[in-house]
């Protein structure tokens, strides 16, 4: 089993270390993980202390087991990293994209429509996977994406989180390509994708440790936290592990 929505580094005042968070996924029911760094949310971060975390990481944990993705921020447009370079170097697996955490305005900035258009193209041309942070805020909700879905579809897109919930099942009905994954996903929310009859793009994820920073008040530790997240979303029942990945 896949989890498709693991990540490691800086969030807000803990970090998470990536031999702390993969020894206690890889130890539950977890095969591979797919992952990326937090760290990048730290506003003005360099891509060379994302480029330490995840290097350090596949050293021990090779990509077979741990896939990284690469969470690409505007700012690394003026720090002249070449996506092709990157991704060859630390044998990316996909991107990650988050329009809240990180302002992208490729609407009216011409150097932030372009970099998108190369990541969705570079990704289209390998079947890559491209996870786009998805919420309510309006920044963030999945529709924004829709000239580059419609433009890419070997990209395989994963709307995280399901929300709004109609509007991921708008772009699933509008794009083969197209999930949804199940990290902080209600059971209503995904009940709502499974009877407009897409239970089989859901993927499986659980956003750790996120979840624990959001409930650690409760009295669970990062592992037993773990445990829970797996629990509440067997229940949930994802179809899809990306196993082809």
């Amino acid at each position: 089993m896949i989890d498709s929505h693991i990540h490691i580094g800086q969030f807000y005042n803990d970090y998470y270390d990536f031999n702390r968070i993969f020894d206690i996924v890889l130890n539950a029911e977890v095969d591979k993980i797919i992952y990326s760094s937090t760290t990048s949310c730290i506003k003005n971060i360099k891509y060379d202390q994302i480029y330490k975390e995840i290097e350090s990481a596949l050293a021990l944990f090779s990509n077979n087991i741990a896939i990284p993705l690469l969470w690409y921020v505007p700012g690394y447009i003026n720090q002249g990293i070449k996506i092709d370079i990157e991704m060859k170097e630390l044998k990316y697996g996909g991107f990650k994209l988050h329009p809240l955490a990180n302002f992208w305005d490729f609407e009216n900035n011409i150097k932030h429509m372009q970099i998108l258009h190369e990541i969705f193209d570079y990704a289209n041309n390998r079947n890559m996977l491209i996870k786009i942070h998805t919420g309510e805020s309006g920044v963030d909700r999945p529709n924004r994406f829709d000239k580059f879905i419609s433009e890419y579809r070997n990209v395989k897109i994963i709307l995280a989180h399901c929300r709004p919930v109609d509007e991921t099942v708008r772009m699933m009905r509008k794009y083969p390509n197209v999930f949804g994954d199940t990290a902080f996903a209600t059971s209503e929310r995904i009940a709502y994708v499974k009877n407009a009859g897409f239970g089989e793009r859901l993927v499986f994820g659980t956003d750790f440790p996120i979840t624990y920073y959001y409930y650690k008040k409760n009295g669970l530790g990062l592992k037993n936290q773990y445990y829970k997240d797996l629990e509440a979303i067997k229940l949930i029942r994802p179809a899809s592990t990306f196993e082809g990945i």
